[in-house]
């Protein structure tokens, strides 16, 4: 028996089935990348330490590993693995590292920014229904975050207020729901850490293009984790995360000093599942 089956051996007995799939694939891959690239006890060193620098880069404000995932595109793979579904017209993405929880409930057609937040308003209408039959959903939760435009979510930021540019909305008997956003935002991702290290050997720039995060979930429905992107934007193709594509972009008209976006939501039967927020209360 070689090295790798006597070690996926050893994990045999785990009494969950699916667990057990999952760590027998681990290993098994995880000990062919090691026989293919031949990492020195130096490399070895170096790798070790820098997931304990991961660690030590995750806390409240933001979390390093699944900032890891985001850029070398895994968050985004099992997002298409889970949602994608032909025809579809609103995709699936990837929950990010600033989903904050307990955000607040917000009244119909309310702002979810402060007025001393600076930047153009957008106003977002729309209407949540069933992908299938297409009738509306009523009570249908839109959970919502950004950034502000210094390209800083509120967690991260001591001058803003606690939960700035949060918010939860519901739809109406209709379907159809009804807030005010800041004008979506680029940044760049956190590059004070590992991440960054990666990112720069790798000559990539850092930036995110400009966007609004929503969670939209209904019982008895598929919750939709998606982001709303700004038609026109360039910097949609070369997304860090691997996230922004046609299916999540949104046209974003100017009326006056504001701007106004109509966005539907579509949801397909399923389970009602809500994604653990990285950032707590």
């Amino acid at each position: 028996m070689d090295f790798t089956k006597r070690v996926m051996s050893a994990y045999a007995k785990i009494d969950d089935p699916r667990l057990r799939s999952i760590i027998a694939a681990l290993i098994k891959h995880l000990h062919a990348f090691v026989n293919e690239i031949r990492p020195t006890d130096q490399e070895f060193e170096f790798a070790w330490d820098y997931m304990a620098r991961m660690a030590a880069k995750t806390g409240a404000e933001r979390n390093e590993f699944l900032l890891m995932a985001d850029v070398i595109g895994v968050s985004q793979m099992v997002e298409s693995i889970n949602h994608d579904e032909p025809g579809k017209p609103v995709g699936f993405a990837l929950v990010g590292p600033f989903l904050r929880a307990n955000d607040p409930f917000r009244d119909r057609g309310a702002a979810d920014v402060s007025d001393d937040t600076p930047g153009a308003r957008v106003r977002i209408t729309g209407k949540v229904y069933d992908f299938h039959t297409k009738v509306p959903i009523e009570g249908a939760i839109l959970d919502t975050w950004q950034a502000a435009s210094n390209g800083l979510y509120e967690n991260q930021d001591e001058n803003q207020p606690d939960y700035n540019l949060r918010g939860k909305y519901r739809s109406d008997r209709n379907g159809t729901f009804d807030l005010v956003a800041l004008m979506p935002t680029a940044y760049p991702v956190p590059t004070d850490g590992p991440v960054g290290e990666l990112l720069r050997a790798a000559k990539r720039p850092p930036d995110r293009p400009a966007h609004i995060h929503f969670i939209v979930s209904a019982p008895g429905y598929e919750t939709l984790v998606t982001q709303i992107f700004v038609k026109g934007d360039k910097q949609i193709e070369e997304d860090v995360v691997f996230t922004a594509d046609e299916k999540m972009i949104g046209d974003f008209k100017r009326e006056g000093d504001r701007f106004s976006l109509v966005y539907d939501f579509p949801l397909r039967r399923g389970v009602s599942t809500i994604p653990k927020a990285p950032i707590p209360a």
